[in-house]
């Protein structure tokens, strides 16, 4: 790698900044160690991260850096060229980074928001979530899904109307209880009840009719 340095002049007494490339070969946190040219005027082998440089330099890669004269600090300005290319971290003020690694990318930040005024969109074969609570809020949503499989502690459910269309329904449940204000129907074209011990019917009037037969089998009937 060419480690030309290149001097820039500036008006008055102050002294002149020089630049040049260099290799990190270390890191002590906020300072960089690097290996410059001989000849490069560089009196510290140790700089900072400029704030201008936004990719995160590491061991093997080659940067620029900027250096002025005695007392003042010198700073990594670019980085030219990486030591692992497939992989780098993109660190932007406020502690929020970018880190890719062989075509994925990962973000790094406290709180991230998406603002669109059209819409935002995810197509992947695989979308996982994982969080420690939730929140969705929709004037409307419309759900396609060909299985769910779902495991849940405890649901509540507020709704004004529900409408459920199913082709076959499987339920089984420890204990049921269900309250209906108003009117219960129920429409079937054959209803069958199995009940292992007990069977309890308590209302003010009670109808049953019948256009064929009506059958009851017990070994001890009481009526009235």
């Amino acid at each position: 790698m060419n480690r030309t340095l290149v001097t820039m002049s500036r008006p008055g007494s102050d002294p002149q900044a020089g630049l040049t490339y260099a290799t990190v070969t270390g890191r002590a946190d906020p300072w960089y160690l690097f290996d410059a040219s001989p000849n490069a005027p560089l009196r510290a082998l140790r700089a900072l991260r400029a704030d201008s440089c936004l990719i995160e330099p590491d061991c093997g890669d080659t940067v620029l850096v900027c250096s002025g004269g005695p007392g003042t600090v010198p700073y990594i300005l670019a980085v030219l060229a990486r030591a692992v290319p497939s992989s780098a971290a993109l660190v932007l003020p406020g502690d929020v980074a970018l880190h890719t690694s062989e075509g994925a990318l990962r973000v790094e930040a406290a709180q991230v928001d998406l603002s669109a005024t059209r819409g935002v969109a995810m197509h992947a074969p695989e979308i996982v979530m994982d969080g420690v609570r939730g929140e969705m809020k929709f004037q409307r949503m419309d759900a396609a899904i060909q299985h769910l499989h779902a495991g849940l502690g405890a649901v509540s459910t507020v709704a004004q109307q529900i409408t459920t269309t199913v082709g076959r329904l499987v339920q089984r449940a420890r204990d049921s209880l269900r309250w209906t204000d108003n009117a219960d129907e129920t429409r079937a074209g054959r209803l069958r009840m199995q009940v292992d011990e007990r069977l309890h019917v308590s209302a003010r009037h009670a109808t049953v009719l019948a256009e064929g037969q009506v059958k009851i089998d017990a070994s001890k009937i009481d009526l009235g």
